[in-house]
């Protein structure tokens, strides 16, 4: 990745590469199977809660490698459309200028819970002949359990996710396992 100036990347190791290649051929392989069976009749959506700034930098190396939403973008055959969400209005802002020719795609800035269950998920319905592939890599323990439940009850949308459990063991159970909370 070659830029003009200094991108805005979340630094990563080399777990990041492999699950970048898992999401790259699961989503492939999504997108190959519903543009087949369903000959145009179905529009299949990507959705990502998480998307970063379009940029990652190797921990290990320092080289600059694409992240979840510039990988799902070079998929055959492409999804219908692809719905990017972040918090954080620099990675937003880099992402909409790495995207800017690309009208299928719509970029979301705030709280990946909000955005996807009041402006996205609305978007994927059944009805419509529309499905969703949705991948949630929370950055530690935000995302709200309302967007899974949503998800599971619309019929239209997989689920991709990627569970923090470090996150999870650093922030509850390592430090006072009698404060963690069945919610």
């Amino acid at each position: 990745i070659v830029m003009d100036h200094q991108p805005i990347t979340d630094e990563v190791g080399d777990w990041t590469a492999t699950k970048l290649r898992i999401l790259s051929d699961y989503a492939g392989a999504y997108s190959r199977v519903l543009t087949q069976s369903m000959k145009g009749k179905l529009k299949h959506v990507y959705v990502d809660g998480f998307a970063g700034s379009g940029i990652d930098r190797m921990r290990s190396s320092g080289i600059l490698i694409a992240g979840s939403p510039l990988q799902v973008l070079e998929i055959q055959p492409p999804f219908s459309e692809y719905h990017f969400v972040d918090i954080d209005n620099a990675k937003v802002e880099q992402l909409r200028a790495l995207t800017a020719n690309r009208p299928e795609v719509h970029i979301y800035g705030g709280d990946c819970s909000e955005k996807l269950l009041r402006e996205v998920f609305p978007l994927i319905r059944w009805e419509d002949y529309r499905r969703g592939l949705c991948f949630l890599d929370p950055y530690g323990l935000h995302l709200s359990w309302e967007v899974i439940r949503k998800a599971g009850e619309m019929r239209t949308m997989e689920l991709l996710i990627n569970f923090p459990t470090m996150d999870m063991n650093r922030e509850a159970l390592w430090k006072d396992p009698t404060i963690v909370t069945a919610e």
